[in-house]
């Protein structure tokens, strides 16, 4: 993702700038290891009648057990996502722990820092964040010499190390934009996977899909095995018939069907391989040229053009079980979200992507993890404080905020717009307890070992989906 949901690219070959921006999020500048800055991932499903956990493979360490909920009423969960990671069980358990926590930490589990922030301090248990996004240039992720895998998965532990004993079972969330191609944070040692662009470009929509399955599985395999569990990947942007876009090289195409047809395979992929898969960058900034990290464009569409195109992508990631959506910064007057960014719009957060839909424009009904892009991108930073940024997100429907400019300020401003009822408190714990769940749903998943990472199957998946296109 560029920062998550960021639109910047990188020349092939480079990976994303570390950033100031976006998890998605960093701006374009020259690179040398292919990687652009993330916009904007998928999980296994977790256990249930249809969809069972993959055996651990040898070598794989022990499936993490998730914590007994604590002895207190349990709350009406909220709805699963169909065929996601997430299970009913993983939802009333969340709801239980959510019922415990203060209101500060209710404010930490909803918020995903950079790891220029996080990596070497003690942000993580000292604030209770719900996650953190792996940010770096060229390849070198921030706390690594060169980002190898052994240097990734040691900072991935380090991080996991401060989960309090209290959420035990419920590892933190740690994300990355490893879209491949344009967009790719982990090159060194890492398996040289075809990317969106190259896919699609393989003619018949079958084997498309099916050579995108088979990447983006073995792609989630090798960030699990680093000790990645969310991928803010794949987007699933609809690029214009014609023109220029923001996101050029990083999507399906122009064909809303076609796309949707590898849209749903690059989810499966991604959360069969082990880590949750984040469909970005609702409503649909593909058939923009503008780059939302410095300003606020609009998609001026009608909904029933809306309906038809960016809305089509989208709808099969949610239908394939997306663990989570990334949500772009741009406007939408259809729907009335005009003046402020979408990420910070009820109307397109909770009223379009979580529910039937308003104006005319049909609303997906996600039930999963509802995150925005880059926090540290200008449609927001130009706006808002951190503080006030971060409440306005998580009210407008969001469950996680990405990458603010201050963690620690948009953690207490979170829990003081609470106190100040201006954020309702059964909204943050709606969003606390979506966070949570799929917390628990990932530490279930066993990961393999990092010999999968770079391995000569990983490296004839790519050859021979490279070779079919």
């Amino acid at each position: 993702m560029l920062l998550s949901g960021c639109s910047a690219s990188n020349d092939s070959g480079g990976n994303l700038p570390s950033a100031s921006g976006s998890a998605e999020s960093s701006a374009p500048g020259p690179s040398t290891a292919r990687a652009e800055p993330s916009q904007e991932s998928s999980v296994q499903p977790s256990p249930g009648p249809s969809t069972p956990l993959p055996a651990p493979q040898a070598g794989s360490p022990p499936t993490t057990t998730q914590a007994p909920a604590p002895d207190t009423p349990e709350p009406s969960p909220a709805a699963v996502p169909p065929g996601g990671p997430v299970s009913q069980a993983d939802m009333a358990a969340a709801a239980a722990a959510v019922a415990t926590m203060s209101t500060a930490d209710l404010a930490g589990t909803v918020v995903m820092a950079s790891s220029a922030d996080a990596v070497g301090t003690d942000l993580v248990s000292r604030l209770h964040l719900g996650g953190v996004i792996l940010m770096g240039s060229q390849g070198s992720i921030d706390g690594t010499r060169s980002g190898t895998p052994e240097q990734v998965a040691a900072v991935t532990g380090e991080l996991q190390g401060q989960v309090p004993p209290a959420q035990a079972g419920a590892p933190l969330l740690i994300a990355t934009d490893q879209e491949s191609g344009l967009v790719t944070r982990m090159v060194n040692g890492f398996t040289d996977f075809p990317g969106a662009q190259e896919l699609s470009g393989i003619a018949d929509t079958d084997a498309a899909a099916a050579a995108t399955e088979k990447v983006t599985a073995a792609s989630g395999a090798e960030l699990r095995a680093v000790g990645v569990n969310v991928d803010f990947a794949p987007d699933a942007d609809v690029l214009p018939a014609s023109g220029d876009s923001g996101v050029a090289g990083r999507t399906f195409g122009a064909d809303p069907d076609r796309n949707a047809r590898l849209v749903a395979a690059a989810v499966r992929g991604y959360q069969q391989g082990g880590v949750a898969a984040t469909v970005k960058h609702f409503p649909g900034i593909g058939r923009l040229a503008t780059d939302t990290h410095k300003a606020l464009p609009s998609l001026d569409v009608g909904c029933d053009e809306w309906n038809s195109v960016e809305a089509v992508p989208m709808r099969a990631g949610v239908d394939a079980g997306t663990a989570l959506v990334m949500t772009g910064h741009i406007e939408l007057p259809a729907v009335g979200a005009v003046g402020e960014s979408s990420a910070l719009s009820g109307a397109v957060v909770t009223d379009l992507l979580k529910g039937d839909g308003v104006a005319g424009c049909t609303g997906l009904n996600f039930h999963g993890v509802a995150v925005s892009d880059s926090f540290q991108m200008a449609p927001v930073v130009n706006n808002f404080s951190p503080s006030e940024a971060a409440w306005r997100g998580i009210a407008a429907g969001q469950d996680l905020v990405l990458m603010p400019v201050d963690p620690e300020a948009a953690v207490t401003g979170i829990a003081a717009a609470v106190e100040s009822g201006q954020l309702p408190q059964d909204r943050l714990a709606d969003a606390a307890t979506r966070v949570y769940a799929l917390r628990l749903a990932l530490g279930r998943i066993p990961a393999p070992g990092l010999d999968v990472v770079g391995s000569a199957g990983h490296q004839a998946i790519a050859a021979q989906a490279r070779a079919a296109g």
